[in-house]
């Protein structure tokens, strides 16, 4: 396989309470974070955490017919995803679908600053994995 995983990018945390959450990460924990992001188009709120060189996200879900609001009911809160950080996004789900490794997103996802792909959980144990590109400032 020719793609190679430059580090982790975020972890993505399913929180139920957001504003309670990111208190004690900006409080509690002294980390820095960024203004809440609400995405309605997904259902999500979310606010990021600045933990050195990774990102914690911390992930609420607005609307209760969504994907995390079943994962909080089923799951609970906690660890939701990895993100990991790879040089081209596009490149590294074609070889998963080469490699039939079950990719969620077949056309990766575009957000702010990042295009996004997500592998299914069957492909790693049960953990869900975003592969990240990171758009350059």
């Amino acid at each position: 396989m020719k793609t190679r995983v430059l580090g982790i990018d975020h972890i993505g945390i399913a929180v139920n309470d957001l504003e309670t959450a990111l208190r004690f990460y900006t409080e509690t924990l002294g980390l820095p974070a960024d203004p809440i992001e609400e995405r309605p188009e997904h259902g999500l709120r979310i606010a990021r955490v600045h933990a050195g060189d990774v990102e914690l996200e911390l992930i609420e879900a607005s609307d209760w017919d969504r994907t995390m609001q079943r994962h909080l009911l089923h799951r609970g809160p906690g660890v939701y995803h990895f993100g990991l950080r790879v040089a081209d996004v596009d490149a590294a789900v074609a070889e998963m679908e080469d490699a039939r490794v079950p990719v969620i997103d077949h056309e990766p996802r575009e957000g702010p600053a990042m295009r996004v792909s997500f592998l299914h959980p069957d492909a790693a144990g049960g953990t869900l994995i975003e592969l990240v590109t990171r758009k350059k400032p």
